[in-house]
């Protein structure tokens, strides 16, 4: 494994470690979830250089907007629907093709701002982010590998998506974006991804 690649595998401990530290601290006084966290899982579609493979994500969502109470009678949402709610959110992604003796793999490290409309049933959602892209590249023919390389880039990202509450602490979300990649032939990678988002 090359030095960037393992620096980008410690940054995705590093961010599961934290998943798993917050829940302790995302509870107000009266024992009630404050929607301050929330973590997503999914998986979709990814293109890069016009083909489709399966893209994996994950991503942890800290609100930065100030913690509202719920009002008598309204749960969080209902009291804050309609104004924008700023996130941080740290992800991590990965995708892989094998095409015919050629291979490769990008496992991704970013951080987004979000910005989110909350609403009864429906969020909006829009953010950009940076992040780096451990790229993998191995070609072989006749069962020899003739070319093997592993490089890190730096790329960012304009998103935008919806989630759909299921439960209080349980949604059904979907994504759109675009990632730039610098110095790559295909500099432009779209994306389309669905999940679920659990928030405590």
């Amino acid at each position: 494994m090359s030095h960037p690649k393992t620096l980008v595998v410690l940054a995705a401990c590093c961010l599961c470690a934290l998943t798993l530290a917050v829940p302790a601290h995302a509870q107000r006084d009266d024992g009630s979830a404050s929607d301050r966290f929330a973590l997503a899982l999914g998986a979709g579609v990814v293109e890069p250089g016009g083909q489709g493979e399966i893209y994996y994500s994950g991503a942890l969502r800290f609100r930065l907007s100030k913690d509202e109470h719920r009002q008598q009678g309204d749960d969080w949402r209902y009291a804050n629907r309609g104004d924008v709610q700023a996130y941080i959110e740290p992800e991590v992604g990965y995708w892989s093709r094998d095409d015919q003796g050629t291979s490769e793999s990008d496992l991704s490290v970013g951080v987004n701002g979000i910005g989110v409309v909350p609403g009864r049933i429906v969020d909006y959602f829009f953010g950009v982010g940076l992040g780096l892209h451990a790229i993998d590249t191995k070609i072989e023919a006749a069962g020899v590998t003739t070319f093997d390389e592993s490089d890190t880039r730096f790329g960012g990202n304009f998103q935008v998506g919806l989630d759909i509450h299921m439960t209080d602490s349980v949604s059904l979300f979907g994504t759109g974006r675009f990632d730039i990649i610098e110095g790559l032939d295909d500099t432009l990678q779209g994306k389309v991804y669905a999940g679920l988002r659990f928030r405590f």
